[in-house]
């Protein structure tokens, strides 16, 4: 299921608390992405998206709401995945810990080949790994809770199913002829995450769908799937990756 709205708005009509085992997802970077005219096979370049042009204290605001949503409906012990670049990683980090997440890796993507930039040009971004802790879960950012009971199905934090991987992943970068969004991530850096952090049958959720490709990665997994995009567009695009 993919909600074209919101996913502030759509976490709190769609979710319930501590519902989901599982979240995923790539928010705006605040950038100011520019978009881009035709590309190379003649396909339509790309154009802005919402949210990566607000002023620093509005993406800040931004950012907090949405992370605060998705603690609450995370399950206690359970993972989530954020994408996102150097320059905003800071931020990120200390709005992930001060809404209660704990950070627990960085993860580097390798992209194989290089990308824009000019002193040095870009090949990585960064994916931070952290768990609802069930230490220090809370409700509100201001008010700390008893840790669920011991021996109850959450009482302990999931880990990552493998100790084979590292903290750095090369995953070659998606073609921008083959894209179908401007920041898209490819379907095989997406799938460890769903395999590492999660079972058959359990709820992964992306709060930023984009083109699908945490969608695409969850269902072809046997996960349930819930996500929410607020551009037409991209929402039958993300659709679209699986068809009936």
């Amino acid at each position: 299921m993919i909600y074209n709205m919101s996913c502030i708005e759509g976490s709190q009509q769609h979710l319930e608390d501590e519902s989901v085992d599982l979240i995923i997802t790539d928010p705006p970077y605040n950038l100011g992405y520019g978009g881009t005219g035709f590309r190379k096979v003649k396909k339509e370049g790309f154009g802005t998206f919402a949210n990566d042009e607000l002023s620093d204290r509005e993406y800040r605001r931004f950012t907090t709401d949405w992370l605060r949503e998705a603690y609450r409906v995370l399950k206690p012990g359970r993972h989530i995945y954020v994408c996102i670049d150097w320059r905003k990683y800071p931020l990120m980090f200390w709005l992930m810990q001060h809404v209660g997440f704990t950070i627990k890796n960085c993860i580097v993507w390798d992209k194989i080949h290089m990308g824009m930039g000019w002193q040095y040009r870009f090949q990585h971004e960064f994916v931070i790994f952290a768990v609802k802790d069930v230490v220090k879960r809370r409700r509100a950012p201001q008010q700390i809770i008893a840790p669920v009971k011991a021996g109850s199905p959450a009482a302990k934090n999931r880990r990552v199913s493998s100790r084979s991987l590292t903290d750095v992943w090369k995953v070659p970068k998606l073609s921008s002829n083959k894209m179908i969004h401007p920041t898209e991530k490819p379907v095989d850096l997406i799938t460890p995450m769903i395999l590492q952090s999660s079972q058959e049958g359990e709820m992964v959720v992306d709060f930023f769908v984009g083109s699908g490709p945490v969608y695409e990665a969850a269902v072809k997994n046997g996960r349930i799937f819930k996500g929410f995009e607020v551009s037409p567009h991209h929402c039958q695009s993300a659709m679209n990756r699986i068809q009936p």
